[in-house]
């Protein structure tokens, strides 16, 4: 509601500064209606853009908040398709630790996935998760998959499926090292709150 009283009150006072520009401009030209017109038209150009800088100074940094957001929101739309992936092969892998495996990098995945939804400034923290280690984690558990589907297990296909099991552990290291990043503000207002804590309880004590 301020915003759109703010912006009436704009256009209104421009609209009083357009009308005192004509007529300051109409007689000072000797009553031309032209020159009138485009002092008018000046005046309030001029005073709508001054009045909006200085009254509504966020409205350029709002189109472009929407404008990452709307980004943001897509880039999660997307890696929620590649975390379906990654969910239906968990359960199609034979082993107990495999399974055990890629149920954590979906639980981290999600978790990072449901705080971005929720507060989209975080992406920016996040954009190794969204552009790498999603994609990675739902290749290589894919990958996994298809070599268990083999209807022949050859050395060959042995020594893959072992590459792979530690490429899934490799990324779980990875992915606990990106849940901690997307935190870090989160850990360090924590750590700021508990030293303001202290710092009260010790003054507290002294008295």
């Amino acid at each position: 509601m301020k915003r759109f009283l703010k912006r009436a009150f704009i256009f209104v006072a421009s609209s009083n500064i357009a009308i005192m520009s004509f007529v300051i401009v109409f007689f000072s030209t000797e009553n031309q209606v032209l020159f009138g017109g485009i002092g008018a038209f000046t005046g309030f150009l001029v005073s709508y853009l001054l009045l909006k800088r200085k009254l509504l100074p966020q409205d350029e940094l709002d189109k472009v908040e929407r404008k990452e957001k709307k980004y943001v929101l897509a880039q999660v739309k997307d890696a929620k398709t590649k975390l379906q992936k990654l969910n239906s092969n968990r359960f199609k892998v034979r082993s107990i630790f495999v399974y055990q495996n890629i149920t954590k990098l979906y639980k981290i995945s999600l978790k990072i996935i449901k705080m971005v939804e929720k507060e989209p400034i975080r992406y920016r923290s996040a954009q190794t998760f969204f552009h790498q280690h999603l994609d990675s984690s739902a290749i290589i558990a894919e990958k996994y998959v298809q070599l268990l589907s083999q209807p022949v297990r050859t050395h060959e296909v042995s020594a893959a499926l072992r590459e792979t099991e530690n490429a899934l552990k490799q990324m779980e290291r990875k992915m606990e090292k990106e849940l901690m990043v997307v935190l870090e503000g989160d850990m360090n207002n924590l750590n700021t709150e508990i030293k303001l804590m202290n710092q009260q309880s010790l003054t507290i004590e002294k008295k």
